[in-house]
């Protein structure tokens, strides 16, 4: 539920920021409140706290951020005290940086294989699928040994299983069905 607000006020700014020609700017700006809410567990704690009023929560966030970020963060920040998601600055972050990123021609692509991939085989891969998908790729290597061969590629809500352990999944599914 909260992705799907975050996603709503990502939206609402990034039209904003394109308007006004900051889409890196701001996401840059965003980058640096996120992250300084997410490693100051006492700023998050009054954050949270039910006791301390909107005014203050924005009075200390105003103090906090007001020479690092533009109003259009500052806005964003009081409108989520207001509304009392102050926390969901993460998921905002992410709706919006997906944003920029298909506006830019880039692709998030996390490519799973049972062995480490070195820097050619990455380089390799990064150029072949940027090639048939027409965008340049953020690649995120992982390794996970239990799917034996192949390869698992999350491309955006989209996977696609090429792994020897999806294949006899799918052989036990077949075989159960009696195909």
């Amino acid at each position: 539920m909260s992705e799907i607000v975050a996603n709503r006020y990502a939206k609402a700014l990034f039209e904003v920021a394109e308007e006004r020609n900051s889409v890196d700017a701001i996401e840059t700006q965003l980058i640096s409140v996120a992250h300084a809410i997410s490693e100051n567990e006492e700023l998050r704690r009054v954050l949270l706290h039910p006791q301390i009023n909107s005014a203050e929560k924005k009075a200390l966030v105003d103090k906090l951020f007001d020479k690092e970020v533009g109003l259009e963060v500052m806005n964003l920040l009081r409108l989520l005290i207001d509304r009392k998601r102050e926390l969901i600055i993460d998921e905002v972050l992410e709706a919006y940086t997906h944003m920029a990123d298909f506006k830019r021609g880039i692709l998030d692509v996390t490519v799973t294989t049972a062995v480490p991939l070195d820097e050619e085989e990455q380089q390799d891969l990064a150029q072949r699928l940027g090639d048939v998908l027409g965008k340049k790729l953020r690649m995120h290597v992982k390794v996970r040994k239990e799917i034996i061969g192949g390869i698992l590629l999350r491309i955006g809500d989209r996977l696609y299983d090429g792994t020897m352990a999806g294949k006899l999944a799918g052989f036990r599914q077949e075989i159960k069905v009696g195909k």
